[in-house]
């Protein structure tokens, strides 16, 4: 692995006095680098920074982060939990770059494209400088790692079934790492979205019933600021979907997520639906 901490910069010429200032000066002074890998693929234009800076609540949490980093070696922190992650899931032959940023706190921890290679990206800010939100993320990002090496398709864009599956099994592997949080916690989505799924499993079983091999609506199902297609479906509910999906197969047969975490995503679903028995399954992942 190799990490980039541009976050370091700001850390370390932090004024707490003008914290304002401060995270200009980091954006200013890294903006050719932060709009290639955040600006520009997460579509934040540029005039509406000014405001995310101003505002009262982001500066208290930047300042709540900086608290809660005082004694934490980040470098040392990211390369423990790593090789961790990498014993867990008995799978260590990973490298990739990792960029540490701060990033207006608009998201989390994402892939995306940086001088034509895939590089991770994360938001200091999102994790409160906690070690634990930041092992929850890389415990996440870590199955996708793998996915993206063992799979021969995009897992993020051939089709819907792979996006849940996908999605649920970090998900899952989140709360393996960092267990005893709410559900949310691990979906990364307001409560409300959870129990909004929970509720209406059947509805979104036969909802997509026929578009698994699709990938319109993809859209509906794992973008922030989605207008679904159900009038009060919150969104991002496939990141719960997919979660409770993956729940409901490893509990049902006693795995852990290193067992699943190259598993081709119609064992699952297909099993879920009673297509699939466990014979089935252990054949297919042998």
């Amino acid at each position: 692995m190799k990490y980039y901490f541009l976050c370091e910069e700001f850390l370390k010429y932090i004024d707490t006095n003008d914290i304002e200032i401060s995270i200009k000066n980091y954006i200013n002074n890294n903006y050719e680098i932060l709009n290639d890998i955040y600006f520009t693929p997460k579509k934040i234009d540029k005039d509406k920074i000014e405001d995310v800076i101003k505002d009262k609540e982001y500066k208290n949490l930047l300042l709540n982060m900086i608290s809660n980093l005082k004694n934490i070696d980040l470098e040392k922190t990211f390369a423990n939990i790593i090789d961790k992650l990498g014993n867990i899931l008995n799978y260590k032959n990973v490298s990739k770059k990792i960029y540490v940023i701060i990033g207006l706190n608009t998201t989390t921890i994402y892939s995306t494209k940086y001088k034509n290679e895939d590089v991770t990206v994360i938001l200091l800010e999102s994790s409160l400088g906690l070690e634990e939100n930041i092992k929850m993320l890389l415990a996440h990002e870590y199955t996708h790692w793998i996915r993206e090496k063992e799979i021969k398709h995009d897992i993020f864009e051939s089709c819907i079934g792979e996006r849940f599956i996908t999605e649920g099994i970090a998900c899952n592997f989140s709360e393996e790492i960092v267990p005893n949080n709410k559900k949310s916690y691990y979906c990364i989505v307001p409560d409300e979205a959870v129990k909004w799924v929970e509720n209406n499993m059947q509805l979104l079983d036969k909802m997509v019933q026929n578009e698994l091999y699709k990938k319109d609506m993809m859209y509906d199902f794992f973008y922030m600021f989605a207008k679904t297609k159900l009038p009060d479906m919150p969104a991002r509910t496939g990141y719960v979907y997919g979660y409770l999906k993956v729940k409901k197969y490893i509990e049902k047969y006693s795995l852990k997520v290193k067992d699943i975490v190259n598993i081709d995503w119609k064992i699952i679903l297909k099993e879920n639906q009673g297509e699939i028995d466990y014979e089935s399954h252990s054949r297919l992942c042998n």
